[in-house]
C-alpha cells in the first residue's frame, strides 16, 4: 500500500473549516499549552515514513509474525500492511492496561500519558502531557480530511462537555484507533464506532524537525 507524505501541505490547506473554526475558538483557553507558531521554513518529516529502530525488533521472528498476524486479524487487514513490529510490540506490551485518570504506568494509565509513552518509547518523539497540550504542540500538525489518516497519526475528541479535546488515540489501520479509555484501558476502538464518529474533533500529524534531530 502506497504511504501518503502530506508534508508540502500548510496547515490552512490542509485543515477543513470546522477545524479552522474550532482552533479560533479554542486558542484562548488553551493559550498557556500552546508551544508557539509553526515555522512553515524549517524541513520535516514524519512519522508515518519514519522507521521505527531495527534494533529493537524481536530476536524470533516467528514471534513477529504471531504478533503481526494477531494484529493484522484485529485491524482486518493483510499481514504484510504492518511492518513496524516494534509499535505493535509495545501496543502488545500495553493492551489491556487498566485505566487510570492521572496514570502512567501499567499498573494504570490514562489516554494522553499512554500516547506520551508510546511516542516517546516507540519513535523516541518528546509531547506534552495533556491531549490538549498534544494537539496544540508545534510538533502535531491538524488535519480533518479521514482520507488522509496514515498509520501514527493521533487522533483527538472532545468527550468531556465544555472541553473541546479531552480524549487522544493513535490511529493504526481501517479507522481503528489504539487508546486508552476509561471503559475498556488500553484497547482498541473503531472511528465508526457511533461513540467516537460523535466526538472525533481532528487528526493530528506527528512530526519530527530534521534540522533539530540532525543537531542532536
Amino acid at each position: 500500500m502506497k504511504r501518503i507524505n502530506f508534508l508540502p501541505y500548510s496547515y490552512r490547506s490542509v485543515c477543513s473549516a470546522r477545524l479552522l473554526a474550532f482552533a479560533t475558538s479554542t486558542l484562548l483557553i488553551f493559550l498557556a499549552s500552546c508551544s508557539g507558531s509553526r515555522k512553515s521554513a524549517n524541513t520535516y518529516e514524519t512519522i508515518v515514513v519514519k522507521p521505527a529502530d531495527a534494533s529493537l525488533t524481536l530476536p524470533n521472528a516467528s514471534a513477529e509474525k504471531k504478533l503481526i498476524a494477531k494484529y493484522a486479524a484485529y485491524l482486518k487487514t493483510a499481514p504484510d500492511s504492518l511492518s513496524n513490529i516494534v509499535l505493535y510490540s509495545f501496543i502488545d506490551k500495553w493492551m489491556k492496561t487498566p485505566y487510570k485518570y492521572g496514570g502512567t504506568d501499567e499498573k494504570g494509565i490514562d489516554c494522553s500519558a499512554f500516547i506520551q509513552r508510546l511516542l516517546g518509547d516507540v519513535y523516541n518523539i518528546h509531547v506534552p502531557r495533556t491531549s490538549a497540550q498534544q494537539f496544540f504542540t508545534k510538533n502535531v500538525e491538524p488535519f480533518h480530511d479521514k482520507t488522509f489518516f496514515s498509520e501514527g497519526d493521533l487522533v483527538f475528541f472532545s468527550t468531556v462537555p465544555g472541553q473541546p479535546i479531552s480524549h487522544v488515540g493513535m490511529y493504526l489501520r481501517n479507522h481503528y484507533f489504539i487508546n486508552a479509555s476509561t471503559s475498556s484501558g488500553v484497547s482498541l476502538a473503531s472511528l465508526d464506532d457511533p461513540y467516537w464518529k460523535k466526538r472525533f474533533v481532528a487528526a493530528g500529524r506527528v512530526r519530527i524537525n530534521r534540522q533539530q534531530t540532525n543537531k542532536q
